[in-house]
């Protein structure tokens, strides 16, 4: 298998200098605002800036090169010092294709591959080509339903022809449930940071005519305007949710996971299901009353472009827990069975509930001393023990055979599925007090493309060298 050397699309050129200007257009505007009684001196200044941008764009496409020779990737590439990339295609972990509005207009699209590279080169990413182009590459690379046969001598796994697989498809109904039990958090975050800076872009008398119009309001219109910014900001959430997860499709085939989502930035991705060393399952609080979760995978060497996935695979977004099972052992057999585990002994859960209302109460006494409100954060302490207690009653293992789930809760409920083949490390502690109580704390580490661990406090200390057994032989 081989192919000659290509260069990206040209339209690679524009796509860099506008990424490149975007990084330029904030403190290009700081400065001429802070500079305005002197912008007739720095105009010209600022307009050589493009110029240079495009010329720096111009030589860097002209010197990156790509070729597939000899089961390796191979990727030229530097202006000014000559850089040589060789990736063993074997060494290929996944491949997405995404494309956006723009690139949408000029039938393009970005080719990402991710890598299992232990020297922390990182992924490799072509910005711009052409989608045949981009197709082509992934089929030589044998991660598409269409994969062209390898043989042994150009890479150290042979990928064979895939067989047809099975399409999972989130319907309408499963997007809306998707959108209505995600968070806003990171909408509120963003509001929250444009309002601190408020006084700095709005004129100061309009922020104390509005302080002053809001604190008039009666408080029938006060309650009906926070529940009106509160629905604003859920339909813009809902929002979000469609074009992100639009049009989301799971093909399922031999060894091999494709993904498509996305309505005005899609995103098309493999993933080899040897790759996968854990299953995680969350179920967020609105998930749990409806009986839903998210199913996520561990993969060496892949990092989904989620937020909040924590270098996860987004598998599926929305299902019903009932039909997970089936779905596990459709989408990766070895990782399928139940999930319910054995808690906590209860014992272990009162000892975690007394330690923390005992810290809360030492800093709420410190606050009380203070300020005359740390008194009210007094109301918390009967409120934060049921959740507290709740929490800890959540967590839990699940031992059969080489399988292994932990579940804990912090807020959203997680469940992690491994095999014993997949941890990496394995940690058991006590303390003194633990000791007299019969407890231990359990911790296991798996491999992926960001550190992950997950732990279990309180165990049974019987249980917990049972566990540590299992990790032994």
């Amino acid at each position: 298998m081989k192919s000659e050397k290509r260069h990206l699309h040209f339209f690679a050129i524009f796509s860099e200098c506008i990424a490149a200007i975007r990084y330029f257009i904030l403190p290009i505007g700081m400065g001429l605002f802070a500079g305005r009684r002197h912008l007739s001196d720095l105009f010209g200044y600022w307009l050589i800036i493009p110029f240079v941008i495009a010329a720096f764009g111009c030589f860097k496409w002209l010197r990156l090169t790509y070729e597939i020779t000899g089961g390796h990737f191979h990727l030229q590439s530097g202006v000014l010092v000559r850089n040589d990339r060789y990736i063993r295609i074997s060494r290929i972990q996944s491949v997405q294709i995404q494309t956006n509005v723009l690139l949408q207009v000029f039938g393009l699209v970005k080719l990402k591959l991710d890598i299992a590279d232990r020297a922390g080169k990182g992924d490799l990413v072509l910005s711009v080509l052409k989608l045949q182009e981009a197709d082509r590459i992934k089929r030589l690379l044998g991660h598409s339903a269409e994969a062209e046969p390898q043989t042994a001598d150009e890479t150290d796994t042979p990928v064979a022809k895939s067989a047809p697989g099975r399409v999972f498809r989130l319907s309408g109904r499963d997007l809306l449930a998707a959108a209505m039990t995600s968070s806003s958090i990171g909408i509120v975050g963003v509001l929250l940071v444009l309002w601190s800076h408020a006084d700095h872009l709005v004129p100061e008398n309009f922020l104390q005519s509005s302080f002053s119009s809001f604190r008039r309001l009666p408080p029938a219109s006060l309650i009906v305007f926070i529940i009106s910014a509160i629905a604003v900001l859920w339909l813009i959430s809902l929002t979000i949710t469609f074009i992100r997860w639009g049009n989301f499709r799971l093909t399922v085939t031999e060894g091999q996971w494709q993904v498509h989502k996305g309505i005005l930035e899609t995103s098309d991705e493999t993933y080899k299901t040897d790759r996968v060393q854990a299953i995680r399952i969350k179920e967020q609080l609105l998930q749990q009353l409806f009986g839903l979760c998210t199913v996520y995978a561990e993969c060496s060497g892949s990092v989904d472009s989620e937020k909040g996935a924590r270098g996860s695979v987004l598998v599926f977004p929305v299902i019903r827990k009932k039909e997970l099972q089936h779905f596990l052992e459709t989408i990766i057999p070895r990782f399928a069975g139940p999930i319910a585990c054995r808690r906590i002994p209860l014992r272990g859960s009162i000892y975690a509930l007394i330690k923390t209302l005992l810290f809360l109460s030492a800093v709420f006494t410190g606050l009380s001393w203070f300020f005359v409100w740390g008194k009210w954060l007094w109301l918390i302490l009967p409120v934060a023990a049921i959740w507290y207690y709740y929490q800890f009653r959540s967590s839990g293992f699940r031992l059969e055979g080489k399988r292994i789930v932990f579940t804990h809760r912090l807020v959203t409920k997680t469940s992690v599925i491994t095999l014993k083949k997949h941890v990496q490390t394995f940690t058991w502690k006590n303390s003194r007090i633990q000791q007299r109580f019969g407890l231990c704390s359990c911790n296991v580490s798996v491999r992926s493309s960001l550190p992950q661990s997950y732990e279990v406090h309180q165990l049974e200390k019987k249980d917990a060298e049972v566990l540590f057994q299992w990790f032994r032989t």
